[in-house]
């Protein structure tokens, strides 16, 4: 890595990896017989170096916004390399969104072109073609072999018809650092989509200084499984692990992880929350399946381990016996969970929301070197970050290199640095509302440091539920705490402006049921379940257990059950999954005004 602090834009840091590390393994991918191939760093600068040539051609040109509708994969990175070469922007949209959606962006962005990776997608672009006078040319990456269609172009086929693509290259446009790189649209929890606008010079600094923090070298593996969407999983999982020579592999779809990962056998890997939940929960079950004198060695060992990792967190000697005891769980139960994960994890990272504390732990004492991380899209994305050498549970660590944090007024978190955007594309009032005179990034997020200068988010000013009474309610911690019930998938508090806090509450369907058979509750189908006493007594109890810390206006004092799940689909969750508190409460304002008027049954 040596010199490579100087490279300030996303093409000149990959086109020193490819000088680097030309023959090694850029990517791979799963054939159609579901085998792992690869494309090398030389292939990936080629290809992408050809598709630029034939966009060329297609007219897109340097500052043209190119849009792509995929979830991950080799193509997505040979099109975006591909668009960045020539100086033109890329429009990341997610694969989820209605098409509706897809057409505000592609509109507001004034997209030229856009790649997308199959029909289904391609039939939502042509439903709304003809409201994008603007959208000149369709890109599929899937090959529909003799089914092809005449209403979009071929990503294999612009390829293949630049024969003489590495000539081209040499006319390629010069990039700088400001030129902007990507205009990524923020999910609009409260109105419509802002589109973040950021450089090249944003990415790289913010992609080299994630490289500084966690060591990644061209030793590493990485198994990519979230969306190349979102600015974490493309700063983190793509541009960083490129620009160290690092191999990335992606994964068939989240069904698939568990025997990716065993394939690829990964040294890095990049979480949400909400899929280590899920595959944790996944793992435990198979724990609880198990006999009883195995569920009780896996717990065991687990206390064993969470004893000497408190001794040790805590700078304290581990006795001898300890020591012992700790070692053999680690052999016979601990090094099993690691080998699930393929056995050559160094490095597990978390971001795009806060990771349950308890959780965290359990990975730690498993051996499983787990950080947190904090930032937004605003910020290339990432802002800070735990240490390896000073990882400190419950908090996000200590800023980047060259990023700066301040804590205002409302304790709100204030970001400065090379990775802070350039504003929202052609919104220069909103702009204005979160970036300051002097530069300073307003997150909207609340927190404060600890006494070592780490960082601890306390939670979301536009979040905040203020009561009739005038109290401060942060709903996110205390969702998170009800949502560890086993019973509990999702919650949604709402109290603005009145004397007392409510909850929405999505039960986990599966374990709702298990529930009725094991204590012998009839009903003539779920959402009859749902409606039974037996069940909002035992939800009830789930959620007083869970508040039992909490101040008194703090705790919810009624609750409705709702059995369709907040999604994506039904426009409930944003594409990163965070709640669309507006939606989901204009969707059910009558089921709340019901729990204001007493006709829900009570105090829940």
């Amino acid at each position: 890595m040596t010199g490579r602090k100087n490279l300030v834009t996303i093409c000149e840091a990959f086109a020193e990896s490819v000088r680097l590390y030309t023959e090694k393994a850029a990517l791979k991918y799963k054939d159609s017989s579901g085998k792992y191939t690869g494309i090398s760093y030389g292939e990936l600068d080629r290809l992408s170096g050809r598709l630029a040539a034939s966009l060329r051609r297609l007219g897109v040109s340097r500052g043209d916004r190119v849009a792509v509708i995929s979830y991950h994969g080799p193509e997505w990175v040979i099109a975006d390399l591909a668009v960045l070469k020539l100086g033109a922007i890329i429009v990341p949209i997610y694969h989820t969104l209605t098409p509706s959606a897809m057409s505000y962006i592609l509109s507001d962005a004034g997209c030229r072109l856009v790649f997308v990776e199959n029909a289904p997608m391609l039939s939502s672009v042509d439903a709304v073609r003809k409201d994008l006078p603007e959208l000149e040319h369709i890109v599929m990456f899937e090959d529909e072999g003799e089914c092809r269609r005449e209403t979009c172009l071929y990503i294999s086929d612009l390829i293949k018809s630049s024969v003489h693509g590495e000539k081209q290259q040499v006319d390629l446009p010069e990039v700088s650092p400001d030129d902007i790189a990507t205009i990524v649209y923020t999910s609009g929890t409260m109105g419509e989509p802002k589109g973040v606008v950021l450089s090249h010079g944003n990415i790289a600094s913010n992609s080299m200084a994630i490289v500084s923090r966690f060591g990644v070298n061209s030793e590493d593996s990485f198994l990519s499984f979230l969306p190349l969407c979102h600015m974490f999983e493309k700063t983190c999982g793509y541009y960083a692990m490129l620009f160290s020579g690092v191999t990335i592999a992606y994964a068939g779809d989240l069904t698939t992880i568990v025997d990716d990962v065993q394939t690829i056998r990964p040294t890095i890997l990049i979480i949400v929350p909400r899929v280590a939940e899920k595959i944790y929960e996944a793992v435990e079950n198979k724990v609880l399946a198990r006999s009883l004198v195995r569920r009780r060695m896996v717990y065991s060992a687990i206390r064993t381990l969470n004893r000497r990792a408190n001794l040790v967190y805590r700078g304290k000697k581990v006795p001898a016996l300890l020591r012992i005891q700790s070692a053999l769980a680690d052999r016979l139960v601990a090094s099993k969970f690691r080998m699930i994960a393929g056995g050559r994890v160094r490095l597990l990272v978390s971001g795009g929301a806060p990771l349950d504390r308890k959780l965290a732990k359990t990975l730690l004492v498993l051996g499983f070197n787990i950080l947190e991380g904090y930032g937004l899209t605003e910020a290339s994305p990432v802002v800070a970050s735990a240490l390896l050498e000073d990882n400190r549970l419950g908090t996000v660590g200590k800023p980047l290199d060259g990023v700066e944090i301040k804590i205002g007024e409302a304790e709100e978190i204030l970001v400065s640095g090379p990775n802070v955007m350039q504003g929202y594309f052609n919104k220069p009032d909103e702009t204005a509302k979160v970036i300051d005179s002097d530069g300073w990034l307003h997150t909207g997020d609340q927190g404060r440091f600890d006494d070592q200068g780490n960082l601890i988010i306390t939670g979301r000013i536009k979040e905040l539920i203020v009561t009739s009474y005038g109290k401060n309610v942060a709903p996110v911690p205390i969702e998170a705490e009800i949502t560890k019930s086993p019973y509990i998938d999702q919650a949604l508090l709402y109290g603005d402006n009145r004397k007392y806090i409510t909850a929405l509450v999505v039960p986990e369907k599966c374990a709702i049921e298990n529930y009725a058979q094991e204590n012998d509750l009839f009903s003539a189908g779920y959402e009859e379940l749902l409606g039974s006493s037996e069940i909002r007594k035992l939800i009830s109890g789930e959620i007083e257990r869970a508040t039992v810390d909490r101040a008194r206006y703090e705790k919810v004092k009624s609750f409705s059950i709702v059995p369709e799940s907040f999604t994506v689909a039904n426009k409930l969750l944003t594409p990163t999954l965070k709640l669309r508190r507006k939606q989901v409460t204009e969707k059910y304002s009558d089921v709340i005004a019901a729990m204001y008027d007493g006709r829900d049954g009570g105090d829940g």
